[in-house]
This record gives C-alpha cells, structure tokens and sequence, in this order.
C-alpha cells in the first residue's frame, strides 16, 4: 500500500465552528478531484493526520468527507486508518462497465433524441471542437478536462439530473492515468477523440442507435484495455483446467 503524504490542500479554509458541513463539502470535492484527475493514485493510503494538520479540520468532518468519497465507491475506508484510493478488480472493472452501457448509452440515446433543442447542437459542437485541439497539441491533463466536458454535456442534454449524478459515479478517469503508463498519452487521446466522432456523428444526426452503438464501442474499447494492465489482469481467477 502506497502512503504519500497529501499536499496541502487550503489553509486559509481552517474549518470554521458552524460551519462543518461546508467544510466537509470542500475537503470532499477537493480529494475527488484529485483522486479523479490522477494525482491521487489508486492504492494510495490518504493519511489522516496530515490532512487534520495541513487545512485545520476536524478529524469527524474528515471521517464525513471519506465516508462520502466510499459511497461514491472512490476510496476505501480502513478503520482506525483513514482512506485507501480504492483499485479495482478485473470482475469489478466488468462490472462498472456494464452499468456505464446502461446508463452512458441511454444518455447518448437521449442526446440524439434531443439534439435539436434549443441551444444543444451549438453547445455540443463547442464542446467537440475543444477537444479537437488535442489532435494537434495533446496535453494530457487538459485532455482529461475536455474528455469529461465531452461526456457531461452528453448527459447534460438529457435532461435527468439524478442520471448526471449516477453517471458521475461510474465513470473511471482515474483509469486513464494507468493507461497513460502502459499505451502512452498519445495513443489514448488518438483513440478517444477518433471514438468521440464516431459518438458525436450518431448524435447530432439525431440517430439514437448509431449514437448508443458508438458508445458502447468506446466504453468497451476502454474496458480492454484497463483489463490489460497487471495489476488489474492478476486479479482475474485462473482459467478452468
């Protein structure tokens, strides 16, 4: 297990008396960020004490911010320890993947169906050219940004506010850290904006199944290729004699 202080996150947001709920808020989107984006790495022990000492919050509020980032299945807590960045199994991988077809490749349906509304094509092109850039000068952490932003807007045309958050939930771009030590950055963001057309062109031709099979294309080509990787594919259980 991997223990790697955390940085400092914001001192000058020493946790205020009454005012520990937003606290708790703070302290939890921050560490999710971070987890998210890659600089908390799978496997990684978040330490207690250090987060108590370096931004002034209670260790109950900090008990609360780790208790929220396991429901959202991100860490897990070890008691009497603090949190662990939770890493998944290759079972567990398949079946985050199985939820992400479900719930992404309705959003994409629903986003073909509503493409037309007032304002989505236009806000959904902008998004699609943003991440165009990154076919001429890729950069890897803004990639992750802009692939996101791909994504939400998908499920922001939906319409389905509790989708969003169920979305948010299963989605892994933590993963695509991993990959980027296995396949390279490069190749990652070739493959997903050359996927991200392939799901965009089904969308805004307003053709929910050209948009859905696009989709399932792109989280399974994902899903292959975090099953590939060795921490991952020694978890899968011996093949049957």
């Amino acid at each position: 297990m991997t223990e790697i202080p955390i940085q400092v996150l914001d001192k000058s947001s020493a946790e205020p008396a009454g005012r520990t709920g937003e606290t708790v808020e703070r302290v939890a989107a921050e560490l999710k960020s971070r987890i998210l984006d890659g600089r908390l790495a799978p496997g990684q022990r978040l330490i207690s004490r250090d987060v108590v000492e370096q931004i002034g919050i209670s260790r109950n509020s900090l008990r609360e911010a780790f208790r929220r980032l396991e429901a959202d299945g991100l860490v897990d807590v070890v008691p009497n320890r603090g949190a662990v960045v939770r890493s998944l199994s290759a079972a567990e991988v398949t079946h985050v993947f199985q939820i992400r077809e479900a719930l992404e490749g309705y959003a994409a349906r629903m986003a073909a169906r509503n493409i037309g509304l007032e304002g989505n094509r236009e806000r959904f092109v902008a998004v699609l050219e943003k991440g165009r850039i990154h076919t001429k000068r890729p950069d890897f952490q803004e990639f992750i940004a802009d692939n996101r932003a791909f994504h939400q807007e998908i499920v922001r045309m939906c319409e389905n506010p509790p989708l969003e958050g169920l979305i948010d939930k299963y989605q892994l771009p933590v993963f695509m850290i991993q990959l980027r030590q296995t396949i390279g950055s490069a190749q990652i963001i070739r493959n997903s904006l050359a996927e991200h057309e392939d799901i965009a062109a089904g969308i805004l031709a307003g053709d929910p199944e050209q948009a859905y099979q696009a989709m399932k294309r792109h989280l399974w080509h994902s899903a292959e290729n975090i099953l590939q990787l060795p921490a991952i594919a020694a978890t899968r259980p011996p093949p049957p004699e």
